[in-house]
């Protein structure tokens, strides 16, 4: 019909925007055009892409529920083709709520909020887009879209939130401050991750396929009712919008666990950031100044302050490379000495590399290394010379041709006549024997 075509229209424009973040005019203008206030133009002009498709995509969907386009009663075969699209529309909610820019939507209105930070609102924006994801999750699970997998994995999301609901009633926090996989440990987180990995791989390629054979269709110009690999032109967009929404499930339950985890870092910003506020608060510092006072009064020290300097002292050291004075000042905090760290010192510290830096050129130590080679060549001649007249047996001194040299010979002489004596002494196999251990008496 033409409702179905104005609104297929409408929705293929706002996931334009999200995707591209062209700019494309709305199907529904004409209709519009006279409605329009000069106001409302204005800050559509004024809108940023994002802002634009959530306004379509909200549009959207009032108009879907009023039209009655869809039935919380129906299920899959009930819905027609052309209407199958349309149960995406809280996923590209979700998708636009967290590619939201970090302020408040219509910028040009006057707030007078004006100390609300990044982080609140940027927490505001992803607890709406998880909601949207649950409701498409919802939907889908409804209309038994989703596989057996996918279906254990959103379960189990369901479960662990109302786990973490129990837990939050009994201690009064927040639902978003705890993270989704309380119950389960990092292998459980894992697999599953690769597991819905490999599902959206298979849904990505079962898309790619149906979306080349639906273009091989309009360039061969195939009617309606012909068929191509067993899929008239009916069949073939209902499969494919069938496995789009199954990808868009897969994407849906891998935005939840990102954005489970960055609430939870957004709750330690925001703590931060109210901790940083309350310090800045005028207020406050007058009554800290106040309890300090009083705290003063009954220790019976007001004039002096509650919070004493540590003792600080001077430490003067030589640098062992440059022979530098150096001062460092040091404080004693529980008994030890901690270093005050200067400005200069940390700003040096900035750009120190984690290695330790060579301290000569390479010319520097090959000059080094050619100097002890020679070094070590000119001890090994004057040893190798001091060697040869050294006194030696007889028969070494013919073998090295030396045997005309009178003082050689006679030193010679007396070392052989020396070992001459010495083997008298102790004739061969006269030593300690193994017979001869021990007392002989036993």
């Amino acid at each position: 019909t033409t409702d179905s075509m104005t609104l297929s229209k409408s929705l293929a424009v706002a996931v334009n925007l999200l995707d591209n973040g062209g700019e494309a005019p709305s199907p529904s203008s004409s209709n519009t055009t006279d409605k329009e206030t000069d106001d409302d133009k204005n800050n559509k002009n004024n809108q940023t892409p994002i802002e634009k498709s959530i306004d379509l995509l909200t549009k959207l969907q009032t108009q879907i529920s009023r039209a009655g386009t869809l039935s919380n009663n129906e299920v899959l075969d009930d819905v027609a083709t052309s209407s199958l699209e349309f149960i995406s529309v809280e996923y590209h909610l979700g998708r636009a709520f967290l590619m939201l820019p970090t302020y408040q939507m219509g910028g040009n209105s006057s707030s007078n909020d004006t100390s609300t930070s990044p982080s609140i609102l940027r927490k505001a924006n992803i607890t709406r887009a998880t909601e949207y994801f649950h409701a498409y999750l919802k939907k889908v699970d409804q209309l038994d879209l989703l596989n057996e997998a996918t279906i254990k994995e959103y379960h189990t999301l369901l479960d662990m939130e109302d786990i973490n609901d129990g837990d939050d009633d009994a201690n009064t926090t927040n639902k978003s401050n705890r993270p989704i996989n309380t119950r389960m440990n990092q292998s459980q987180i894992r697999e599953m991750k690769i597991q819905r990995f490999q599902r959206k791989k298979v849904a990505s390629q079962t898309q790619a396929k149906l979306q080349s054979l639906l273009q091989r269709r309009s360039r061969l110009g195939l009617t309606d009712e012909e068929e191509m690999e067993g899929h008239d032109l009916e069949s073939l967009s209902r499969t494919l919008h069938i496995e789009t929404l199954r990808l868009y499930a897969e994407e849906c339950l891998e935005e939840i666990q990102s954005c489970h985890g960055e609430l939870e870092m957004l709750e330690m910003a925001i703590t931060m950031e109210r901790g940083r506020m309350m310090s800045q608060d005028p207020r406050m510092n007058s009554a800290r100044s106040s309890a300090t006072a009083t705290a003063a009064a009954a220790d019976g020290s007001s004039g002096l302050s509650s919070s004493r300097t540590p003792l600080q002292m001077t430490q003067i050291t030589q640098n062992p490379l440059t022979g530098q004075i150096q001062m460092q000042t040091q404080q004693v905090m529980n008994g030890q000495l901690k270093p005050i760290m200067q400005r200069q010192e940390l700003a040096n510290q900035v750009f120190r590399p984690s290695w330790n830096q060579p301290t000569m050129t390479l010319e520097e130590l090959g000059e080094r290394e050619r100097a002890d080679a020679i070094r070590r060549a000119e001890e090994q001649q004057v040893a190798e010379a001091e060697a040869k007249f050294r006194p030696r047996r007889y028969d070494q001194l013919v073998r090295d041709g030396m045997e005309d040299d009178e003082r050689l010979v006679e030193a010679s002489a007396r070392l052989d006549r020396e070992w001459d004596d010495w083997k008298e002494e102790n004739p061969r196999g006269s030593g300690n024997k193994m017979s001869e251990r021990g007392d002989r008496n036993f």
